[in-house]
This record gives C-alpha cells, sequence and structure tokens, in this order.
C-alpha cells in the first residue's frame, strides 16, 4: 500500500505521485507519514520535505505551507520550493 503525494505551489505543481512515505516539519516538530495516517492538517515550517518510494528518497526544501493527509492522500500547498 502506498500514499499519493502532491506537492504544489501557488505557480507549478513540483511533485505528483506515489509514495511509501513523507517526512516534514511541521509547527508541531518532525512528521513521519505512512499509508493509513489519521487524517490531520498542520502548518509546515521551513525545511526539508522527504519522501521515499522503494527504498529511493527525494527532497526538496520548502520555505512553509500547509500539509493534509486524508485517504492515504498528501497534498502539501508549500509558500516556495528551492
Amino acid at each position: 500500500m502506498s500514499l499519493k503525494l502532491e506537492i504544489v505551489t501557488s505557480e507549478k505543481n513540483v511533485f505528483s505521485g506515489d509514495v511509501d512515505y513523507v517526512g516534514v516539519k511541521s509547527s508541531d516538530g518532525e512528521l513521519g507519514i505512512l499509508p493509513q495516517h489519521v487524517p490531520l492538517v498542520t502548518e509546515l515550517v521551513e525545511g526539508k520535505v522527504t519522501w521515499r518510494l522503494n527504498n529511493k528518497s527525494q527532497e526538496v526544501n520548502i520555505s512553509g505551507g500547509f500539509l493534509e493527509v486524508i485517504n492515504n492522500k498528501v497534498t502539501i500547498l508549500a509558500d516556495k520550493v528551492d
């Protein structure tokens, strides 16, 4: 089972695809999201967004934003992506 991850800014779609894991830095600390995670909405702070599929990791830096998790879909609305 996997998650659907979408990372978007107001200007572009940064990433869209299936992943096994998403790691983010929220205003409450670091979060790791796996399939079947409970629904969640949280504010993200500046830091790395990391995702993994089949033991291959990728990451981007964001300047902040919001994250929503619902029904195995993770949506990240980022202010800016470097």
